[in-house]
C-alpha cells in the first residue's frame, strides 16, 4: 500500500469511527469553523444546511482520494472560484480543514489514535500545498 492510500485508508477508519459514536459532524464542524474564523462565519452567513452539506462532502472526498488535485481538478476550481466570486481566502481553506481535525480530536477523545492525527496532519498539508497555488 503506498504513503497515500495507507493515509486515505487512516483517515476513513477516522471517520467511520466518528459516524458510529457521533453521527453527522458537519454541524460541529462549521461550529468550529467559525468559531476559529470569523471571517468565514460572516462569509458563509447567507448559507443554507444545504449548500453547507454539499461543501462539506465536497472536502471529504478531497481528504478521501487524489482524483480532485490534479491540475483541472475540482480543487483548482473550487479554489479560484471561491477566492474570485466570494473573497474566499486560503487561511479559510486552512481552518477549515483544521476544524474537521479538532472535532475529531475533541470528540473521539482517547479513541483518536495517533496514526490517524499524523495522516490528518499529513492529508492537511499537502491540500494546502494546492490550495496556497492559488
Amino acid at each position: 500500500m503506498t504513503d497515500t492510500a495507507n493515509e486515505i485508508a487512516l483517515i476513513s477508519a477516522s471517520l467511520e469511527l466518528y459516524a458510529e459514536r457521533h453521527g453527522d459532524m458537519a454541524p460541529r464542524v462549521y461550529e468550529r469553523f467559525f468559531e476559529i474564523n470569523p471571517e468565514a462565519a460572516a462569509l458563509m452567513e447567507y448559507s443554507d444546511e444545504y449548500m453547507r452539506r454539499r461543501m462539506f462532502a465536497s472536502m471529504l472526498e478531497l481528504f478521501l482520494s487524489d482524483e480532485h488535485l490534479g491540475p483541472g481538478g475540482y480543487l483548482a476550481w473550487e479554489v479560484d472560484n471561491h477566492i474570485k466570486a466570494y473573497f474566499a481566502t486560503t487561511a479559510m481553506y486552512e481552518s477549515l480543514f483544521q476544524s474537521i481535525r479538532d472535532v475529531l480530536n475533541q470528540d473521539l477523545e482517547t479513541e483518536c489514535r495517533s496514526e490517524w492525527q499524523q495522516a490528518w496532519a499529513s492529508r492537511i498539508a499537502r491540500l494546502m500545498e494546492h490550495v496556497r497555488k492559488f
